[in-house]
């Protein structure tokens, strides 16, 4: 045996080995994007309450039928750091010190520090039964996530890779790119990032596994799917941690581009007009409880003008053509995720306002989920009210036909019953009923749908 080949076999030997990942879920590999402070994502409750290392069988055959995987030991390990750059404390509570799954992404484990870049990835698939549609098994979106950071500092892309289902295409949308700096007190985002406008959307980014229901609620929907806000902001953000412990209160400014001349155009290269998107929002955390979020939000914005029809003579703008909409869009909401019940609530006025007229469109939503073991039943209630059908930015074009793929609704009252099933730290399995009803109301009108997803986060 040569010298070199003698080195390569010693190295072998001496490398540590440690029982499987299933065994122990905080000592998995895994590269999780960390949340530090202003990221609040968190995967809906992942075996919260269970042990991870449960092998089925009487006697363990199931669990010897895995191939090993191989982990590390504590010395590889960095755990996500938090606001100073000091590793979070260690978990107090019984459970975790036991070795129970992550309650949020804030303790999920990421590799050793030489590893600087980390990559993960979301999909799902399934089947649906739903009015207008044939039944179908569905695959929905992937989504990379790229994290690489350096004491301080960290850059993130994420990438959405989705199939047209007319044509089966497969198209890639950039949802984030942004870097960030941050100390004990302060945060600075500048880039593409998620609007911090409400909770849902800074806490539950892309990804079905990370939330508790299949889909988004409506308002919260991404531009291109049926949604009416800015979830996407391209500009620079900021987050003042004004409290510190465990009461928290951070307040969080923005400055970005505005909205584009539709819903789902994100201005990622210009902007329509000089004006620039203003964004503020109040945050509480640990008043009452320690996982109970309090917060308000708003942003203000000016929409630039659009002639009624375009140069082809196609309709662009009739209803309100070459006039500057004002918009200012209002949010507040409570947030408790604990061990196992979740309740979210939040509630969203986009006000608009042009030529002397006003359009008004309120839309509140709730959530509530408990856990039992791996069994999450959730309900999850909906309604949108006031001017929105008549709103010209909304509906530039009265009449135009909905799309039956990602409906963008006018007034509706909507019902969500499902429960989830955690099948491991990363994966689970969603059964979901949901009945969506447009106002006003018409006997044949009623949209029903039911689905089962198997969703998964790596």
């Amino acid at each position: 045996m040569s010298r070199y080949s003698f080195i390569m076999v010693a190295s072998l030997i001496a490398s540590p080995r440690v029982a499987a990942a299933d065994q122990d879920p905080a000592a998995r590999p895994q590269t999780i994007e960390a949340a530090p402070a202003g990221e609040k994502e968190q995967p809906s409750r992942p075996l919260r309450g269970q042990p991870a290392a449960a092998p089925s069988g009487p006697s363990g055959a199931a669990a010897a039928a895995e191939p090993p995987v191989q982990t590390f030991t504590p010395e590889d390990v960095t755990p996500p750091m938090g606001p100073s750059g000091q590793t979070p404390p260690a978990p107090a509570t019984t459970q975790e010190a036991a070795g129970f799954a992550p309650l949020t992404m804030d303790e999920i484990p990421v590799t050793s520090a030489n590893a600087r870049v980390t990559v993960n990835m979301f999909g799902d698939a399934g089947f649906r039964l739903q009015t207008r549609f044939k039944p179908a098994f569905i695959l929905g979106p992937l989504d990379l996530l790229l994290t690489g950071q350096f004491a301080n500092l960290m850059a993130m892309a994420e990438a959405n890779l989705e199939t047209d289902p007319e044509t089966g295409a497969v198209g890639i949308d950039l949802e984030r790119m942004f870097v960030r700096w941050r100390s004990e007190r302060f945060v600075i985002d500048a880039g593409r990032t998620h609007t911090e406008l409400g909770y849902w959307n800074s806490a539950f980014h892309h990804g079905r596994w990370l939330q508790l229901p299949i889909e988004r609620p409506h308002i919260v929907e991404f531009e291109d799917s049926g949604g009416l806000l800015p979830v996407h902001w391209v500009g620079v953000t900021g987050r003042l941690r004004a409290l510190v412990g465990e009461r928290q209160l951070d307040v969080i400014g923005s400055v970005g581009n505005g909205r584009g001349n539709i819903i789902d155009d994100v201005r990622v290269t210009d902007d329509t007009n000089d004006w620039k998107a203003v964004l503020l929002k109040v945050e509480a955390r640990g008043f009452g409880a320690r996982d109970l979020y309090l917060g308000v939000s708003g942003i203000f914005d000016r929409i630039a003008p659009l002639p009624a029809l375009s140069p082809t003579g196609g309709a662009i703008r009739p209803t309100l053509p070459d006039v500057t909409i004002g918009e200012v869009i209002a949010n507040a909401y409570v947030a408790y995720r604990g061990p196992e019940l979740t309740i979210i609530a939040e509630a969203y006025d986009v006000h608009h306002q042009a030529n002397g007229q006003k359009w008004n469109t309120f839309d509140p939503f709730l959530l509530l989920g408990y856990r039992i073991a791996q069994w999450v039943p959730f309900v999850l209630g909906e309604a949108r009210m006031g001017d929105v059908a008549s709103d010209p930015f909304f509906f530039p074009v009265p009449g135009a036909p909905l799309d039956t793929t990602y409906p963008r609704w006018g007034r509706f009252v909507e019902g969500t019953g499902g429960l989830r099933w955690d099948l491991n730290t990363w994966s689970a399995v969603k059964f979901e009923y949901r009945a969506t009803r447009p106002l006003p109301k018409d006997s044949t009108s009623l949209v029903q749908r039911f689905m089962i997803d198997w969703t998964f986060g790596l």
